[in-house]
């Protein structure tokens, strides 16, 4: 795949998900490179946060993973990774069809096109912090709705509503799942201890 045919799916997934996705289940990728691409993408974006935590305006009692770019790599890797097992096994609890690759196939796309995303959004930072966050705002709720159509397509519901159960139960149990791993490794609610 040519960087003119990601561009190319890039405004598909804007313009039609359920096309988008179906292109991406289509290409049928080796978990390897999945799983590979998965790492680079939570690399990048901890470089990514590395970067920004500094310049960026935050608050005292911010929690320590997001100054700590290993850190945060972890927490974000090990929730995506979370998640897409989630999605893949609720979505099959509920009649779906997908399996682990396919989903990690739609996770791992939407994850680099919220890096991209991400980077356009810090970049606009400054010039606007306005329209940087009304940008990231709109990009967070469009991204939710792409989700939800990418899930539809990829379990064969055919119920945008099944897709959208799908989701609350797993984001519930990444919640849990999340807290409950923090607590392990000594998180309180203002931060590593």
């Amino acid at each position: 795949m040519t960087l003119p045919d990601l561009k190319q799916l890039a405004l598909e997934t804007l313009r039609n998900p359920r096309n988008a996705a179906r292109q991406i289940l289509d290409m049928r990728l080796d978990s390897t490179i999945l799983w590979t691409a998965m790492a680079l993408i939570v690399v990048l974006n901890a470089i990514l946060n590395g970067m920004t935590v500094p310049l960026l305006p935050l608050p005292e009692t911010m929690p320590t993973i997001f100054a700590s770019p290993w850190l945060f790599a972890v927490i974000l890797g090990g929730g995506i990774v979370i998640s897409t097992f989630l999605l893949t096994w609720v979505g099959r609890m509920l009649g779906g069809r997908a399996d682990l690759v396919d989903i990690l196939a739609l996770i791992v796309w939407l994850q680099a096109l919220r890096l991209v995303m991400q980077a356009f959004v810090f970049a606009l930072f400054f010039f606007s912090t306005l329209l940087s966050d009304l940008v990231a705002l709109a990009a967070g709720l469009y991204g939710l709705w792409i989700t939800i159509a990418f899930l539809d397509e990829a379990q064969g519901f055919g119920s945008i509503f099944k897709a959208i159960l799908v989701l609350v139960l797993t984001m519930l149990g990444l919640a849990f799942g999340l807290s409950f791993f923090l607590l392990l490794i000594g998180a309180s609610s203002a931060g590593l201890t």
